[in-house]
């Protein structure tokens, strides 16, 4: 009875020990283990793979009027950022699929922020409407190099904190002896003076030419200067031209030129815009 029970014990021990050494047990498994890595491998590799969307849109105020220059970026990564063109419009590209935050901000307006959910492979459109934000100081004075008081008009003196156009105070313009109002543009980059007629090198272009053609929008003292504002008691507003007024008689001057560079608080014009300010 013990040499049976010892045989069978035997056996069933060299039975075990071939199944786990036999080669092809072994190669048996081994394949379902690598199919099961390769099918993880896949699918990280698809979990890694970053899908992309965009923005798009407009930005208008409260009142519906459309903004351009409105600053538009990405806090997510400031790189991404672009500016509202004509008509308020904007895009923003190559964004990670996903929450981001866009901040809206121009001079003149209050910034707004706002939570856009990019689609993959989509463009999601945003509408975006801000609030006015008039700047309304009272007269400054501002001690020049000179030592000279310049007296500025309201806002001009924060908008040229800004760094944002050009401006020239009465002291500036005094110093290049200017016969004509038209003459003191001669001496600022950018713009070109062609039989009073004063112009942007950053005007708008078409493959038709150039439209702004009657050159600079020129505002005086808040009066769009026009021929058709005779009887007006601007004086430079009745004679039609921006040569009606003496040099001497102007406290600043401040030159945009073209749309996206004008605050928002200004009328704007797409071949830019020319405000005088008298004394």
């Amino acid at each position: 009875m013990c040499d049976g029970m010892s045989v069978f014990r035997a056996a069933s021990v060299i039975a075990v020990a071939m199944l786990f050494l036999s080669p092809g047990a072994a190669s048996a498994q081994k394949p379902s283990f690598q199919n099961n890595s390769a099918h993880r491998d896949s699918a990280q590799s698809d979990s890694a793979i970053t899908k992309w969307g965009a923005i798009d849109g407009s930005v208008r105020d409260t009142s519906g009027i459309w903004l351009r220059g409105v600053e538009i970026v990405s806090l997510d990564n400031t790189q991404i950022r672009t500016r509202s063109g004509a008509g308020g419009s904007f895009r923003l590209d190559s964004l990670p699929a996903g929450p981001h935050l866009v901040r809206f901000r121009r001079l003149g307006i209050m910034p707004v922020t706002v939570s856009v959910f990019v689609d993959p492979n989509a463009t999601t459109s945003v509408d975006a409407v801000v609030e006015p934000f008039p700047i309304t100081l009272s007269r400054v004075n501002v001690q020049a190099v000179s030592g000279e008081l310049v007296h500025l008009p309201p806002g001009v003196a924060d908008r040229m904190r800004t760094g944002i156009g050009t401006y020239l105070t009465a002291d500036q313009i005094a110093k290049m002896h200017p016969i004509e109002t038209t003459d003191i543009f001669r001496h600022v980059a950018g713009v070109s003076v062609v039989h009073s007629v004063v112009r942007s090198s950053r005007g708008v272009q078409t493959i038709n030419g150039n439209p702004c053609t009657t050159g600079m929008r020129v505002v005086v003292d808040g009066a769009i200067l026009d021929n058709t504002l005779a009887g007006t008691s601007n004086v430079a507003a009745a004679t039609g031209s921006m040569d009606g007024i003496s040099p001497q008689d102007i406290a600043a001057i401040e030159i945009y030129k073209d749309g996206a560079e004008t605050p928002a608080s200004l009328r704007d014009s797409e071949c830019g815009v020319i405000y005088i300010w008298t004394r």
